[in-house]
């Protein structure tokens, strides 16, 4: 039981440290001037914190699992919106 608890530490310290290299990704700021970059990491801090004391391996899996599944989805969005703008940036451009 200790070492699932280990492995699951580790598993949410490595999507943590994801999230956090993710969160670089988003430059600009939102309508009242502050960097989603900021937004999302301050986020992600509140919600590990919050989790921080759950012992269940079962809840903390199921925290992991979806945490995993929207940084992933959130990541592909990006990288398709950004390619989508490279496109059209390259297309717009004179040959």
């Amino acid at each position: 039981d200790t070492m699932a608890i280990r492995v699951l530490r580790t598993e949410s310290l490595k999507l943590y440290r994801d999230i956090l290299r993710a969160a670089k990704l988003f430059t600009w700021p939102n309508e009242s001037g502050q960097l989603w970059s900021d937004i999302l990491k301050k986020n992600a801090r509140k919600e590990f914190e919050q989790a921080r004391m759950e012992q269940d391996p079962l809840v903390i899996t199921r925290l992991l699992y979806v945490g995993r599944d929207c940084l992933n989805q959130t990541t592909d969005k990006y990288l398709k919106a950004a390619s989508s703008i490279k496109s059209n940036i390259d297309k717009s451009r004179p040959s």
